[in-house]
């Protein structure tokens, strides 16, 4: 977690009321600090799929190795967003400087504020459907005129995945720290078709030029 390293809470307790208190007072003041609702919605998700695993592991009834392993995997999710999303707090002139240190992140370097260069490549995106109404998203560079999947230039943060299923009419928007990702759906979006678009982004979740759209089926 690059910007997070050492001054992230370690304790699993800890660490969830830190990351509640950052989402608290991103939702609070999400209009003043003109924060990406997008961005927002999916913390909410993360930060309430950790919160729902740290609570059922805490109790010695519940615990076992499938619930350890679920906390575990919810943890290393919500980490991975927040490893970036501050990144964007931090670059944002909306926000104050005690606001950025209420919320437990560290206080802004001189330079904070300078412009972080944003890509100017398109990813090649690349999608494998499941058999279980899983599409997995893997985004790549060009190496000789080829995709390599798990080729990751450090000068991006990851990248930005939009997607619209047949017979909806709003884009879904979602932000991966890493090269995959996989959207799982329910039993009645089997047979129908998903347009899917990705793009890199700089540490602040800028995001460069729009790959070509790809389309599949959910099985």
């Amino acid at each position: 977690m690059s910007h997070l390293r050492g001054y992230m809470p370690r304790s699993d307790g800890e660490f969830i009321a830190w990351a509640k208190t950052i989402y608290r007072d991103c939702s609070e003041n999400s209009a003043e600090w003109q924060l990406d609702p997008t961005l927002l919605n999916q913390f909410y998700e993360l930060l309430s799929d950790a919160t729902s695993a740290y609570e059922n592991n805490a109790d010695k009834e519940l615990r076992n190795r499938a619930s350890v392993k679920t906390k575990d995997a919810a943890f290393s999710a919500l980490k991975s967003f927040l490893s970036t999303y501050v990144n964007t707090l931090e670059g944002n002139t909306n926000i104050p400087d005690e606001a950025i240190e209420s919320m437990g992140l560290r206080p802004r370097h001189p330079h904070a504020h300078q412009p972080i260069p944003i890509p100017t490549e398109a990813p090649v995106l690349t999608a494998v459907v499941g058999q279980h109404h899983d599409v997995t998203i893997y985004v790549s560079t060009l190496q000789h005129g080829h995709p390599t999947e798990y080729l990751k230039d450090g000068k991006y943060a990851g990248f930005v995945l939009k997607y619209l299923v047949e017979g909806e009419t709003q884009w879904q928007t979602v932000v991966s720290t890493k090269l995959h990702y996989t959207l799982i759906f329910a039993d009645e979006y089997e047979g129908k078709y998903i347009r899917m678009q990705s793009a890199w982004v700089n540490p602040r979740i800028q995001s460069g030029p729009w790959s070509e759209e790809v389309r599949e089926l959910i099985n």
